[in-house]
């Protein structure tokens, strides 16, 4: 029902909107584009509550152009391009629903971005990799973040393809374990690249094993709606991108996994160190697809045949070797040295 409401731009909040934005989208763009509206809506909302913007009317140019300025502080200039184009949808929504002036989204300047900073080179390098592991399989043993961050490193999965895991995905028999990547779409778990996305990857017995005791002692006895049973969930539900993404930028910070900071703050006055959602903070914090990325450049370095590591990543080698192998020239040339034999 539509609520009386003398002059909606007014009365109705930022977050009502936002809130009323996604849920005209639901349904209407793939589950992917939707979740790219969730998070920088979302910080938009929140900045409007902290600086007591109670109506969508009062959003303008000022407004957009100040949230801009602190979330340029908070993340890379790549992330803010994205953040202010999605956000530019959501102003135009608005525009459509008169809660907004008219004209305001054709009035946002979207931030430039060089050739270099729109490709991500963000990566976990093996060694922060084998520190967060050690952490998580000492004081962490077979938690969901453990069997998750594990499940990844080895696969080089996306985010998307772990969490679309059910239980029945982990299979083993005589020969070995595998991981079965099935696309789910009319269930709410497609892959990337729908049925061609669709893989069995062979897990070592070590991975394998861990999941095993998640599976076994861990994991919340959840089944979703579809009568599935999520591989990683909470208590109540299949687990969501926007909540692995905290465990993880929270898991990577040094101070948290060795007790120092390469960075030389004070880590008791460092807000990044003691306030979980400040974690992005931290310099050496990583996010979900640098896990992607250290777990692909890694096989590389490991010697795996490109061909077949774009079969188990679920990448084109085109892509892999533009996007995912983050080797120096150095590394690149000793990775050669092998084959000098040849010439």
């Amino acid at each position: 029902m539509i609520p009386d409401l003398e002059n909606p731009a007014d009365e109705i909040s930022p977050r009502k909107a936002r809130r009323e934005f996604l849920n005209a989208r639901r349904g209407n763009v793939k589950e992917s584009t939707y979740r790219t509206y969730k998070y920088p809506t979302e910080h938009f909302a929140d900045f409007c509550e902290e600086n007591e913007i109670e109506s969508i009317g009062k959003v303008g140019g000022y407004v957009i152009e100040s949230w801009k300025q602190t979330r340029k502080d908070e993340v890379k200039q790549i992330t803010l391009h994205n953040n202010v184009k999605t956000l530019r949808v959501f102003v135009r929504w608005c525009e459509k629903a008169e809660l907004v002036e008219r004209g305001t989204a054709d009035r946002m300047e979207i931030p430039e971005v060089t050739k270099e900073q729109a490709v991500s080179n963000e990566s976990i390098p093996l060694n922060q990799a084998e520190q967060i592991l050690r952490y998580l399989s000492t004081y962490e043993y077979a938690s969901r973040r453990h069997a998750l961050f594990k499940t990844m490193w080895h696969t080089g999965c996306r985010i998307s393809g772990a969490i679309a895991l059910d239980v029945e995905d982990v299979v083993s028999d005589g020969d070995g374990a595998i991981l079965r990547f099935q696309n789910r779409t009319v269930e709410g778990t497609p892959l990337k690249n729908g049925n061609g996305g669709e893989r069995n990857v062979t897990l070592n017995e070590d991975t394998h094993g861990v999941l095993v005791d998640y599976i076994e002692g861990k994991r919340p006895d959840v089944t979703d709606q579809y009568d599935r049973k999520p591989l990683f969930c909470t208590e109540t539900q299949r687990l969501e991108r926007q909540r692995a993404y905290k465990n993880f930028t929270a898991i990577s910070r040094p101070c948290v996994v060795t007790g120092d900071c390469p960075h030389d703050r004070d880590i008791d006055g460092c807000d990044a160190a003691s306030k979980k959602k400040e974690a992005f903070g931290c310099p050496s914090s990583k996010s979900l697809h640098p896990i992607r990325r250290g777990s692909i450049t890694y096989h590389i370095e490991r010697g795996w045949p490109k061909e077949k590591l774009a079969e188990r990543v679920d990448v084109s080698v085109e892509v892999l070797n533009k996007h995912y192998d983050a080797r120096s020239k150095e590394q690149e040339r000793e990775g050669r040295e092998q084959f000098l034999d040849l010439l």
